[in-house]
């Protein structure tokens, strides 16, 4: 089948019509002339299988990594980096005037002068298979494993610790659905290791002690610390922050500046600001703005987070700000104070209803509202102009180049208070 690729969907994927019915072509780019065949048929949409490109688009561009094709973790490989900047613009915005029901100024996608090797954490999936046991990443859309020995977009130090446990596979014990987890600390260069469903004999967890800052062990949910004092120390901003496995970071390090810069700068901030920061983590925004703040309140589900934060707040003698370990709704119903200022980071779901209910209740001024899913970030805006506010300006940035995830920073401020 012949077909004229259009657009480009949120996960990147090209798309087509035929016969008024939508049709997804992974790996076609806009404005190219494909052949495909139809390998998935649902009621509202197709799914096809690109077989040649009849005319090219002028952004395709040559997969960096061999397993491109084969692999599930990137989608915009085959597309120039300028121009997937493009993309990611142009979806959030499509994105949040078509489920949020609001035009709003989207600005230019802030991508990085070299989009490779910046991922400070990766999951690699283990397996025991026939031929041994292998490890790497799943396929596109299946459960299938690749057996991948270097990653792009890992820092370079990570592939390298990736080859040494690929070399100590056989020594390491399975369980279902076994894994191993690498974090690098983009500033200290210290990594943590977490064994996930799996654990090694003590002679290869003493070899790995000798390239590797701090291992652990998560069994049946349970994490015990097995090497190293637990903590790597990494630095955004201002700010350094001492991190465990389990606590959530941008996988980013060098667009922290870019996000935390943006951030501050549509907060708005004076000295007699009381800032709230829901999803907190381990303080990465609450730390950064302090010290320009009367005080800060950040909230977080995780008790780890939550530990280390305040462990942060020490580190880097900040004093006025508070962390609470709890979901944002229960803790925001308790709470009847006021903020100037609210910073929010929820995960890809979202915000509850509650949640936008009890942040409208403390009235601040603005709202920074941190997303990496467009979707749920639009549908979240409708609530807040029901209560009076305005979403004025929406900064992609590229957190997540070579795939389609899109990171959003937003201003919503107050209808009354309109000034950027």
């Amino acid at each position: 089948m012949e077909l004229v690729i259009e657009g480009i969907s949120h996960n990147g994927e090209g798309v087509a019509r035929n016969e008024g019915k939508v049709i997804f072509v992974p790996y076609a780019i806009p404005g190219e002339i494909v052949l495909a065949d139809i390998i998935e048929e649902k009621k509202k949409y197709s799914r096809a299988l690109l077989r040649k490109i009849i005319k090219n688009s002028p952004y395709r561009t040559e997969p960096k990594c061999p397993y491109y094709y084969q692999c599930g973790g990137c989608s915009y490989q085959h597309v120039s980096y300028e121009q997937q900047l493009v993309f990611k613009k142009n979806i959030t915005e499509e994105t949040v005037k078509r489920i949020g029901g609001i035009t709003v100024k989207v600005l230019d996608t802030i991508g990085m002068q070299e989009p490779w090797n910046y991922r400070n954490k990766v999951n690699w999936h283990i397996y025991e298979s026939n031929e041994g046991i292998k490890m790497g990443f799943y396929r596109n859309q299946s459960r299938q494993l690749i057996q991948i020995n270097n990653c792009p977009l890992l820092l370079p130090k990570l592939n390298k610790l990736s080859v040494l446990i690929k070399e100590n596979l056989p020594d390491i014990n399975l369980q279902e659905d076994s894994s191993i987890m690498l974090r690098q600390s983009y500033d200290s260069n210290q990594v943590i290791l977490e064994f996930i469903n799996c654990y090694s004999d003590k002679k290869t967890e003493k070899k790995l002690t000798e390239e590797i800052d701090t291992i652990y062990e998560k069994r049946n949910g349970k994490i015990k610390l097995l090497a190293g004092e637990g903590l790597i120390k990494e630095k955004a901003g201002n700010c350094y922050f001492l991190l465990g496995a389990e606590d959530f970071f941008q996988i980013n390090p060098r667009q922290y500046n870019s996000m935390i810069d943006t951030v501050l700068n549509y907060l708005n901030i004076n000295k007699q600001d009381k800032v709230l920061d829901g999803y907190c983590g381990a303080g990465m925004f609450a730390l950064n703005v302090a010290e320009k703040v009367l005080s800060v309140f950040g909230i977080d589900s995780s008790i780890s987070a939550i530990r280390n934060a305040r462990k942060n707040a020490e580190l880097n003698s900040i004093t006025n700000c508070q962390f609470a370990a709890g979901f944002c709704e229960s803790v925001l119903s308790g709470i009847k104070e006021h903020f100037d200022r609210v910073i929010i980071d929820p995960p890809r779901t979202g915000l509850k209803p509650e949640v936008i209910s009890s942040i409208v209740d403390t009235s601040p001024e603005r709202i920074v509202y941190v997303s990496c899913n467009p979707a749920t970030l639009a549908r979240d805006f409708k609530q807040f102009t029901l209560n009076q506010y305005q979403v004025l300006a929406i900064q992609p940035i590229d957190m997540f180049p070579q795939t389609s995830h899109i990171e959003c920073v937003v201003l919503i401020s107050k209808v009354d208070n309109l000034n950027i």
